[in-house]
Order: C-alpha cells, then sequence, then structure tokens
C-alpha cells in the first residue's frame, strides 16, 4: 500500500537527511585526516557508511511502499575544525536534529494510521537512542580530557577501535 503524499514526502526528506548525515561524517573524517587523530577518522569513517545504511533502509522503505523516490542535492559539509570537541559537538547537534525529524514522521504516521510505517520506525527511534549515546559519551570524554596531549591520544585510540 502506497504511503500518503505528506509521509512519502517526509520520508525522502528523511532519505536525503540521513544521506547529509553521512555526508558531514565524511567531512568530519576527512579534517581528522589532517590531524595525528587516526582513530577518530575511522570512528567517523564507521559512522559515513552506518549513515548510508540508514538511508538505504528509508529508499527502500520506500520502493516497497510503491512510492516514489527522490533524491536531492547535498550541500557541501564543513572539513574544516578547531577541535575534536568541536567535531563531537557538530555531531551531536546533528544526530538530536534526526531524531527530531524521525519522531515527527511517526507522529504523522500515527495521525494517519499507518502501523506498517509507525512500526518501520521504531527501529529508527531506538538507534537514535544509541547514536546519541555514542556521540555523547564520546564528547564526555573529550570534554574531561580538555587539552591534555596523553588523554587525547588515549580516547582516539578508542575510537578507532569502534566495532560498528
Amino acid at each position: 500500500m502506497k504511503l500518503s503524499t505528506k509521509l512519502e514526502k517526509l520520508i525522502n526528506d528523511q532519505t536525503n537527511l540521513e544521506l547529509t548525515a553521512a555526508y558531514i561524517y565524511l567531512g568530519m573524517a576527512a579534517w581528522f585526516e589532517t590531524t595525528p587523530y587516526d582513530g577518530f577518522s575511522i570512528w567517523m569513517r564507521k559512522q559515513f557508511n552506518e549513515e548510508i545504511g540508514h538511508a538505504m533502509r528509508f529508499f527502500d522503505f520506500l520502493k516497497n511502499r510503491n512510492n516514489v523516490i527522490e533524491l536531492e542535492a547535498l550541500a557541501k559539509p564543513t572539513c574544516s575544525f578547531a577541535s575534536p570537541i568541536e567535531v563531537f559537538k557538530a555531531s551531536l547537534t546533528h544526530e538530536q536534529k534526526v531524531t527530531r525529524s524521525i519522531q515527527h514522521i511517526y507522529k504523522v504516521a500515527e495521525e494517519e494510521d499507518d502501523f506498517t510505517t509507525m512500526e518501520f520506525l521504531n527501529w529508527f527511534l531506538k538507534e537514535q537512542v544509541e547514536e546519541e549515546k555514542n556521540v555523547q559519551d564520546m564528547l564526555d570524554k573529550l570534554l574531561l580530557a580538555g587539552e591534555n596531549p596523553d588523554a587525547l591520544l588515549r580516547i582516539d585510540a578508542l575510537a578507532g577501535k569502534r566495532s560498528s
């Protein structure tokens, strides 16, 4: 069964927001490539791949519901930052934006009694809790480390060991 026109637009917008998130993380990885922080670059590359996966879930959902898929141009991401703290603050802000967007789509699906879409979005709502927590945990570590080079390199090494 096709999605309503409103949900189709919102899910297309979300697909593009996930692609934007991927591009943002790639820009962050690019900046880390210019620093000694190899582990943070690995972390951001993994996050890039994860966001591409999220976009494809929305893409496939639109396809499976026989709706039109509309891709938009992506804005150039920021590739210059002052510090790892600034990067992770920007990451957290974007993840919170993604969470709000998914919550909004869920509310619209609920208003339209589109239970299939609500069930589909449940996975993303749970995923966003994890996404925000992972970024917040890394940010908390960085804030605790402050300007201590040894602590920053230890956190960087930890980030590079991220499994997914």
